[in-house]
């Protein structure tokens, strides 16, 4: 083992906790808002700890700047504005902002796609 590197066994073992706990904090959410915020920072710690990123599923449901949980629609907002995805934490009132370019242009290239596909079945 090199200086500085974990071995990919503590590393997935990382990782799987870090999902358990986001499962967790979805969780108890709706009972116990100040121990999912809880979950999170725990979270947070591992992954810095061992050098890993979020969980793409989980990247988006907490606030960086105060380590809450974020349910939209509960502590959070969430708005379409200028091809970018905001999302408001309601309790520091951070705001994320996330591109959604990508979907804008699978869903331009399915209209284009469908177009060409119904003209060359009428003629």
């Amino acid at each position: 083992m090199r200086r500085g590197r974990r071995p990919r066994w503590m590393i997935k073992i990382a990782s799987e906790r870090m999902e358990i706990l986001f499962q967790r904090a979805e969780e108890e959410f709706a009972l116990h808002p100040e121990r999912s915020n809880r979950y999170v920072e725990m979270s947070r710690k591992i992954a810095t700890k061992y050098n890993l990123k979020m969980p793409s599923s989980w990247r988006g449901r907490f606030c960086r700047n105060c380590n809450h949980f974020l349910k939209p629609g509960f502590n959070s907002q969430v708005r379409l504005k200028d091809s970018m995805v905001n999302i408001k934490c309601m309790e520091c009132g951070e705001i994320m902002r996330r591109p959604y370019i990508k979907e804008k242009k699978a869903k331009r290239r399915n209209k284009i796609e469908s177009r060409t596909f119904q003209e060359g079945t009428d003629a």
